[in-house]
């Protein structure tokens, strides 16, 4: 499998953990998750839970397993298939951060890994509704039963800069999925990791990732593939769902997003970066692929709010 293609995929993937709730609960105490435009996680350190979607069979979650739902699909979790359930935010008010002292109950921890949507849409879709690593399933040396079992130990820890800790750790889990997925994933026609399995593609697609300002036109990019302009274009429209400029410039404005976020860069000098000689052109380009202005984009990000 071409590595150039994953690694400078990996590198730009920016997942970061968000807390939603943090309890030990016992009795009959389900809740209900909407659809979220965010990868989803629940992580059961204590006990068990259950995880039912809709048109599929409930998932037992046993002590020591992460379960994330990466298209952010609705769902029910609480300690039986039959449960009652409440509202996220009703369970949240009334539950989070409070710990039963039963002897029998549930510890879990639950909340959103953000993404940036729009530069990961194939990969999002191209993952299962739901993706489980569990304890058992992986050794003990592995990096995953390590992350777990450090995942673990944060949970039932109240050490100061714990929540910091347990975010981090969910992310870097995820990622960890994303990787796995890319190296084992059974091919199927229009799947994102079969396209990074894909040789042509794939080089063509190490270019993009490693060097998003270089002038890649179809022909360009075909002869970094080693096809015709046809066949690549063709073959990189069925495995990526797009065609090849649509990609690049997709590409380029997630790139763009994130060194508005994470760097003081002048936004002419990241227009440069991304590709465009201009900061018209690139405001432009930004504004079409992500409904406002690199400025609006920067200030959103220094706000906090979700703008992914």
């Amino acid at each position: 499998m071409p590595t150039d293609s994953v690694n400078h995929w990996l590198r730009a993937v920016d997942a970061e953990g968000l807390v939603l709730a943090r309890t030990r609960v016992s009795g009959d105490w389900g809740f209900s998750i909407g659809r979220r435009d965010a990868a989803v996680f629940h992580f059961v350190s204590e006990g068990h839970a259950c995880l039912r979607i809709e048109d599929a069979e409930p998932i037992e979650i046993a002590a020591g397993d992460l379960v994330v739902l990466p298209r952010g699909a609705p769902h029910v979790i609480g300690p039986s298939p039959e449960c009652a359930v409440m509202p996220l935010e009703r369970f949240l008010a009334s539950h989070n951060g409070v710990f039963t002292q039963a002897d029998v109950a549930t510890t879990l921890v639950c909340g959103a890994i953000m993404l940036d949507r729009h530069m990961l849409l194939p990969a999002i879709r191209s993952l299962p509704s739901m993706v489980r690593l569990t304890a058992e399933g992986e050794s003990s040396t592995s990096p995953v039963g390590l992350s777990l079992e450090l995942l673990r130990r944060e949970v039932e820890n109240k050490a100061v800069g714990n929540e910091i800790v347990v975010r981090h750790l969910v992310s870097i889990l995820f990622v960890y999925i994303l990787r796995e997925w890319a190296e084992t994933a059974p091919g199927r026609i229009g799947d994102w990791f079969s396209a990074l399995r894909n040789p042509h593609v794939a080089r063509a697609l190490a270019c993009i990732h490693n060097a998003p300002a270089g002038d890649w036109t179809l022909a360009r990019l075909a002869v970094e593939s080693g096809l015709s302009r046809s066949a690549f274009a063709r073959q990189f429209q069925i495995l990526v769902g797009e065609p090849p400029h649509s990609y690049l410039i997709r590409w380029r404005m997630g790139v763009a997003a994130q060194l508005l976020e994470q760097s003081s860069l002048q936004v002419s000098e990241i227009a440069v970066r991304v590709g465009y000689q201009s900061e018209f052109s690139f405001s432009r380009a930004f504004r079409k692929a992500r409904g406002m202005s690199p400025i609006q984009a920067r200030k959103r990000a220094v706000s906090g709010a979700p703008g992914r």
